[in-house]
């Protein structure tokens, strides 16, 4: 590797990465690699999803080279990147963790009874799940049980995201309300 080029300025290596450098983007990745783990590993706390974002954010930016725009610094570009990636991935924890333990909390009230008590309570989840319309009821059953994201249900089931948050929404506030009722 030519050795003038570690001393090149930021826009310079990003000229020569916009026109398809590897040498360019190799210096540039050596220059930021530890400073965006870093601020990654800060916000996630996980050092194989901090990784696994700033990995992401500059492949990103090698496939996104010659149309890539910013107003700022790369430095502060890419940092930005790598924070919005750790904002999007803890949001997307957030709403599964909260997810799972609506459905541990239904799941642990019917587990810790007895007999007749978990069969009254699984007839009364029946007959809520009764309740709810087929299309609410899939979606519900598609996030709970079998964990899909919502943009995954939204996709299986061809409507948008919001339309099956929609649902996920009519189907929780079926059953508490049926639930809390018995």
């Amino acid at each position: 590797m030519n050795a003038s080029i570690n001393n090149y300025s930021e826009d310079e290596l990003f000229l020569l990465i916009r026109q398809g450098s590897e040498a360019a983007f190799t210096v540039l990745y050596q220059r930021y690699l530890d400073l965006l783990f870093a601020r990654a590993y800060t916000l996630l706390k996980n050092e194989d999803e901090a990784k696994d974002v700033v990995q992401e954010v500059l492949i990103w930016l090698w496939n996104h080279r010659t149309t890539v725009q910013f107003n700022t610094s790369l430095r502060a570009y890419l940092t930005g990147a790598v924070q919005q990636r750790c904002a999007d991935l803890l949001r997307k924890k957030v709403n599964r963790n909260s997810r799972q333990q609506i459905y541990a909390s239904l799941t642990t009230t019917i587990t810790g009874t007895s007999p007749l008590e978990t069969k009254e309570l699984s007839n009364q989840l029946q007959a809520a799940m009764a309740l709810i319309s087929p299309t609410s009821r899939k979606v519900f059953i598609m996030s709970y049980i079998e964990k899909k994201t919502l943009k995954e249900i939204a996709a299986v089931m061809n409507m948008k995201v919001q339309t099956a948050k929609n649902h996920m929404q009519q189907a929780l506030k079926i059953l508490r309300q049926h639930l809390r009722k018995n």
